[in-house]
């Protein structure tokens, strides 16, 4: 099945840049599995959301979803 990512800010820098991407996954993928395949560490993503809504790691996704990955903001 085909999966839309979007990563927000720095999380782009594990796709050279790419902030949105497709891939192919199996049925069963969480959204963790999807950190994996990407190679983005959990200690890097703040928050994560399925169409919008927001997520655990352990939630699986569906075809035609699109998942999101929100790093730590700093600033001051």
């Amino acid at each position: 099945m085909k999966v839309t990512v979007k990563l927000f800010a720095m999380l782009s820098k594990f796709t050279k840049n790419n902030a949105v991407i497709e891939l192919e996954v199996d049925d069963s993928t969480t959204i963790k599995d999807i950190l994996i395949k990407i190679g983005i560490p959990e200690d890097e993503v703040f928050n994560c959301t399925i169409n919008g809504k927001n997520s655990e790691l352990n939630e699986t996704i569906k075809n035609g979803d699109t998942v999101g990955f929100y790093p730590y903001l700093g600033g001051g």
